[in-house]
């Protein structure tokens, strides 16, 4: 439904989208911390990680404990990492923008908004721990098949993120291929798997859009220079924000009406 009909409505949504955001930021850079420590991230209770004492419900509110416990371990006394405060901010606010831009509760709203999530959970990884962790890049797989069901025209849909995938990731894989060949580095295969499910998110030109943003925030932006994936995330989610699957079916309307013509042949 549209979001801006009922402006009670909307006004509920938006608190609740940022409520959410910070919620999920909490477990998912708890999750993440807990992959890089080869801990169990399902089973395993919150603790401090300085004294080991298992954390309590009223510990674990969302930037309310964080505040009122003054940024420190209600048990030892042992200083939170101001990351968890603002982690659980950003994540709320991103909440509350990709809401209000797309502009109607629907599953490609609720799609997007846990894309977000695992977005900051597949950057922490890669903050902490230089690596791209494939269990992430799995359930954003999930994700994207779990909604196809909701998609309009499914065949000319998939087929323009397969295309998509198919060109842009093996120029990459081309390209690796090269620099390995002369003794170079290339880039790493976790790295190009992730370039995939975002492109079958974005496809085709999109794609293309986002991930040159995406590499010019890696190297002009201080904070991406020494890591590849939050850059690609924020161009990637800062794209699928500003457009819809809808559009994907009516824009660029010579590519798709010839990509049709293609498909109806088979």
């Amino acid at each position: 439904m549209p979001l801006f009909e009922v402006s009670y409505i909307a006004a509920f949504t938006i608190i609740l989208s940022f409520i959410f955001g910070t919620v999920l930021a909490s477990f998912i850079t708890c999750t993440a911390g807990r992959i890089l420590a080869g801990m169990d991230w399902i089973n395993e209770h919150s603790h401090c990680d300085t004294c080991g004492h298992q954390l309590g419900v009223f510990d674990l509110f969302p930037i309310f404990s964080y505040v009122l416990l003054k940024g420190k371990c209600r048990y030892c006394g042992a200083k939170v990492p101001i990351r968890c405060l603002l982690s659980e901010v950003l994540l709320g606010i991103v909440f509350v923008i990709v809401v209000i831009l797309h502009g109607s509760i629907d599953a490609v709203m609720a799609r997007n908004l846990l894309l977000a999530m695992l977005m900051m959970g597949i950057s922490f990884c890669e903050i902490d721990g230089k690596i791209i962790h494939e269990g992430f890049i799995t359930a954003m797989l999930a994700i994207w098949i779990g909604a196809l069901p909701f998609v309009p025209d499914l065949k000319l849909y998939i087929a323009d993120k397969v295309i998509a995938c198919t060109l842009i990731c093996g120029f990459f894989m081309t390209i690796s291929y090269v620099r390995k060949s002369k003794g170079k580095e290339g880039l790493k295969p976790e790295l190009i798997k992730l370039m995939a499910v975002y492109l079958l998110y974005t496809g085709l030109y999109a794609g293309i859009a986002f991930l040159a943003v995406g590499f010019l925030l890696h190297s002009l932006v201080k904070p991406f220079k020494k890591t590849i994936v939050p850059a690609l995330s924020v161009s990637c989610l800062a794209f699928m924000c500003c457009m819809t699957d809808r559009m994907d079916t009516t824009a660029l309307y010579g590519y798709i009406t010839a990509l049709a013509d293609y498909i109806k042949v088979f």
